[in-house]
């Protein structure tokens, strides 16, 4: 795919929207051109399919993206050295294309209550001092993932926005467990409302963003901030989001494999949306101590009062374990009075955000959340 193929597929996303009612919940629905209904994305199918033999022999007819991130891909090639933890770290990240050009970057190391963590700052350098800011929470169910990965991602959001991207290294489980990172991220969130001044941010525009563990954690700061009356944010965007923990809710309601267009019984497509739903498993064991109230908003937002949050999109997969889960969270955030806008890419998969470049729907989300702060 050239530069070229890729704008047309990016500029055919918004082009080819369309609005869908879904038990009540009004959803845009976007699909690059070259998708066919029913079927995965042309890229989410090659990444997903793509196997050893064709690295070793079929190397040339595979995007650059792909080459770059075999082991992300497929894993070490010998999975018995390694403990299943070890195993899914390696797959979680991606080397993404920097789509992005002028972008200053810096390092903050914050001490909180917890032990110190870094937040990086991304921004195109300005005089303008009542600029919007953006805390960007990485997914990686809470166990993995890292600040690379999503790297290209905020500094495009910076340069598209105008304004100061902020991304949070926060701690991981099982080593760090709840509420660890929680508060992390809460701590970055309260760092960045304490320096706006000095930062060139307009402290009524302070907005928070994750996908996947960073869209619960995203979720969970925003009802944070209203319990204790800080009111730091002004709009939050969730992608994917888990919004809650364990077997809280009968999963028979959130999620069944009837619910996906997959007429053709595409194998890769039911490996795909089931994969997530195991992994979540895992990722609540190694996250949650023993004991803990599961059901708290920290944990699981969307079991919680969901009014007065700020104006919030969410954005999600087709073929997504989590896509049902998000689609309530957007019907009771809507029932609940917030403003609430949710977008649906057609034919993607789980975890294509951290895919900049190769897949436009990663800059489609990029562009909308700039739009939302360029608005605030």
């Amino acid at each position: 795919m050239n530069t070229e193929e890729y704008g047309r597929l990016l500029k055919s996303l918004k082009e080819n929207a369309k609005m869908i009612q879904a038990d009540g919940l009004e959803i845009e629905v976007r699909n690059c051109a070259d998708r066919e209904e029913g079927k995965a994305d042309p890229r989410s199918a090659a990444a997903a399919g793509v196997t050893r033999e064709d690295f070793m022999h079929a190397r040339e007819r595979l995007h650059p993206q792909l080459w770059a991130n075999e082991t992300h891909l497929l894993g070490p090639v010998d999975a018995n050295a390694c403990s299943k933890l070890e195993f899914l770290r390696a797959q979680f990240g991606w080397i993404s294309s920097d789509r992005s050009t002028g972008i200053r970057t810096t390092c903050h190391e914050i001490t909180g209550e917890g032990e110190p963590f870094y937040l990086y700052q991304y921004e195109v350098l300005s005089e303008d001092d009542e600029r919007p800011a953006l805390l960007f929470i990485h997914g990686g169910g809470f166990f993995g993932g890292d600040i690379a990965t999503v790297e290209n991602q905020c500094k495009l959001l910076a340069q598209l926005s105008g304004g100061v991207v902020f991304s949070v290294d926060y701690p991981l489980s099982p080593e760090h467990p709840y509420p660890a990172g929680f508060n992390a991220c809460f701590e970055a969130l309260k760092w960045v409302y304490a320096h706006a001044g000095e930062l060139g941010i307009d402290r009524g525009k302070i907005s928070m963003a994750g996908d996947s563990a960073g869209g619960n954690l995203t979720l969970a700061c925003a009802l944070r901030d209203r319990a204790e009356g800080t009111q730091m944010l002004s709009y939050i965007a969730l992608i994917y989001p888990g919004s809650h923990m364990g077997e809280t809710l009968q999963h028979p309601v959130y999620w069944k494999a009837q619910m996906y267009d997959n007429p053709g019984q595409d194998p890769l497509i039911d490996a795909q949306i089931r994969i997530i739903g195991e992994t979540s498993q895992m990722a609540a064991a190694w996250y949650l101590p023993q004991d803990v109230d599961i059901c708290q908003p920290g944990i699981s937002p969307l079991l919680s009062d969901l009014s007065l949050l700020p104006k919030t999109t969410v954005m999600t997969a087709e073929y997504d374990f989590l896509r049902a889960s998000c689609e309530a969270l957007s019907r009771k955030l809507v029932e609940a009075g917030v403003e609430t806008r949710h977008i649906r890419y057609g034919g993607i998969f789980h975890g294509t955000f951290d895919r900049l470049g190769y897949a436009p729907q990663v800059e489609d989300m990029l562009q909308e959340i700039a739009t939302d702060l360029k608005a605030l």
